[in-house]
């Protein structure tokens, strides 16, 4: 499994995207945690995934492209890293 931290972006009902913490199994499949970042969302509420297990930079650069609103504490934990 990679040391690299990785992130999925997730959109709820409200259509507010969130950031969660993921990392790559063995096997290259991507695991996700239950809860964002900002501990706001669950995975589970989820009704549309914009990415996942993308690294740091990434990620960023994915962010930048959707034109929607996101979390603005996953935001600030996404740039400090």
């Amino acid at each position: 499994m990679s040391k690299t931290p990785l992130y999925t972006l997730k959109e709820n009902i409200d259509e507010v995207l969130h950031l969660f913490k993921s990392k790559k199994d063995t096997f290259g499949e991507c695991l996700t945690k239950s809860i964002s970042i900002c501990k706001k969302m669950r995975y589970n509420e989820a009704i549309k995934t914009h990415f996942a297990c993308q690294v740091n930079t990434a990620a960023q650069l994915e962010s930048m492209k959707i034109n929607r609103i996101i979390c603005e504490v996953c935001k600030r934990q996404l740039y400090a890293e």
